[in-house]
């Protein structure tokens, strides 16, 4: 299996061949992973709809390059509902073969509602760092991290492609 990744994380990368793998029932090992990084053209810390955007432009940014069986693309975001905010990974798959787009999230933890404008003002990342954080496993608990989130947003989207 060929795979584009637009994105040079490893975290992203392991999570997305992670997923791959338990989904197809396969060896990692067989799957190819080329990637590179791809501009979102929405704002460094995406809410809401931007989170999704991002998702589909990165994706689009190397659907022309051919020779692949997935496209795929994360794009980690804030969503809001009932003034609850949630931190969500959201991945884009592009399959080649059906010409559709699949998109997925993980599970999103609550960010404190006081701490919004803070966040808005700089990003997540910003934030978690001035408060100690130096990974997801700080703040999730041991076994959590932006690999495992990936992982769950990319195969939600796999299953979104069976129906």
């Amino acid at each position: 299996m060929k795979v584009f990744c637009a994105t040079n994380s490893i975290e992203k990368i392991n999570g997305i061949k992670l997923a791959l793998s338990r989904y197809f029932q396969i060896e990692e090992t067989e799957i190819i992973v080329t990637h590179c990084s791809a501009e979102s053209g929405v704002p460094e810390q995406p809410f809401n709809e931007e989170t999704y955007r991002g998702a589909l432009n990165r994706v689009n940014t190397i659907i022309p390059t051919e020779g692949f069986d997935y496209y795929v693309s994360c794009e980690a975001g804030i969503e809001s509902i009932l003034d609850i905010y949630f931190n969500v990974q959201v991945v884009c798959i592009y399959d080649n073969k059906t010409k559709n787009y699949f998109f997925g999230k993980s599970a999103g933890w609550q960010i404190p509602l006081k701490d919004i404008g803070e966040i808005k003002k700089s990003n997540l990342d910003k934030y978690l760092r001035d408060k100690g954080y130096s990974c997801l496993e700080d703040v999730l608990g041991k076994g959590y991290s932006r690999t495992h989130a990936v992982m769950q947003a990319t195969e939600h989207a796999l299953a979104a492609s069976t129906l």
